[in-house]
């Protein structure tokens, strides 16, 4: 961890200690609620940035259907971990949940990868892509209560108003990748620029 503006940093501090302090009730939660913490990411401080409002990544294992920690939006370095039997319990268990911001996928069967993107609610689809829609080109796609406002009405917005559009990224990992079983970078496959 390390501060935001460092280049070489992958997790910066919260926003502020309110923000961190929310977070780490919500941590506290899965605790009382049963899931196992694999990871706490808390009490983690940056050499000389002790007054920054550092959380670490957090992990929960056997989250399970009802437990709140699972079903919300937590807005920090919190991953939880449902497990399932196979896709369609997976697919079901996800559609259930009341937001819809984006999904993603990890997968090398364009079976798969097709099915999850046309049946998973979420608006915003990753097939090997870990943050499925992070440049401001594309539109913000969340559905059900990942959803607010009421500012499309109007002309083609209207029409829209009442479609729920899908942005869908997808990488390929070749063979060598594959074997590896590591994701090197989130954002491969977003943007390919031609060479000369």
């Amino acid at each position: 961890m390390r501060p935001a503006y460092d280049k070489a940093s992958q997790l910066g501090p919260l926003v502020n200690a309110d923000h961190r302090a929310s977070v780490v009730k919500w941590i506290e939660k899965g605790v009382e609620e049963g899931a196992e913490l694999a990871l706490d990411g808390r009490g983690r401080t940056v050499p000389g940035y002790e007054g920054g409002f550092y959380l670490g990544p957090t992990l929960f294992d056997h989250v399970e259907p009802g437990m709140s920690i699972g079903d919300r939006e937590i807005f920090g370095p919190v991953l939880c971990i449902k497990r399932v039997k196979d896709f369609e319990e997976g697919l079901a268990l996800m559609n259930a949940n009341e937001f819809a911001n984006g999904s993603v996928i990890y997968t090398q069967s364009g079976y798969y990868a097709r099915e999850f993107a046309r049946r998973t609610h979420g608006g915003m689809v990753g097939v090997n892509v870990g943050i499925p829609v992070p440049l401001g080109v594309f539109g913000f796609t969340g559905h059900k209560n990942s959803f607010f406002g009421d500012l499309h009405a109007m002309g083609t917005d209207g029409v829209r108003f009442y479609t729920q559009p899908k942005s869908i990224t997808a990488h390929w990992f070749s063979e060598e990748e594959a074997r590896e079983g590591r994701v090197l970078n989130s954002w491969d496959g977003m943007i390919s620029m031609p060479s000369n």
